[in-house]
């Protein structure tokens, strides 16, 4: 098989509390699997992949980011250079939700106006809820961002949030060529 060179590589990043399940998120996406035994991302992980949208190839360089207060001081390192981002917290945990204006000012005040998403993640878990539907639109439709409702467990959400990000960089890098 003949590698193709992409057409656009963007750097994505994921933001949000320790625990909200972005490592999840990126391991649905890329494979398609989800477990439960996951470590705290200590820093950054760094993952990849193509995608075909539009009959053009995008590579995808995912950058999950360490939601520990600990790593506060390297975010701007790894915010640098990326084209868009999510901003994820936890349905079953108010705090993380609470905390979201703190990571999308970090994100603007770094990149700016770049397309970033809001997801609502572990919706699997609906007997848990703390974070109402409401409450995440009216936060979505304050800060004019597109949200989303996502289960990284059974995959609900997952891929059309990446696809959706890929879609608003894209029109945004090929009208500023």
């Amino acid at each position: 098989m003949v590698e193709v060179e992409p057409n656009f590589k963007f750097k994505i990043v994921l933001l949000g509390n320790p625990g909200v399940g972005k490592t999840s998120l990126v391991y649905r996406f890329i494979e398609n699997k989800f477990r439960s035994d996951y470590k705290s991302t200590l820093g950054v992980n760094l993952l990849k992949k193509e995608i075909k949208y539009n009959e053009k190839v995008i590579s995808l360089q995912i950058w999950d980011l360490g939601g520990q207060e600990s790593f506060r001081s390297l975010r701007k390192l790894y915010l640098e250079g990326s084209h868009g981002g999510f901003l994820v917290f936890d349905l079953t945990n108010k705090k993380s939700f609470e905390d979201l204006p703190e990571w999308m000012g970090d994100f603007k005040n770094i990149r700016g106006e770049l397309p970033l998403i809001l997801i609502g993640n572990k919706r699997d878990l609906s007997d848990s809820v703390q974070v109402e539907d409401g409450q995440v639109e009216e936060f979505a439709k304050t800060h004019d961002l597109t949200h989303y409702i996502t289960s990284a467990k059974t995959g609900e959400g997952v891929e059309d949030a990446f696809l959706e990000l890929t879609k608003s960089i894209l029109e945004l890098t090929v009208t500023n060529v």
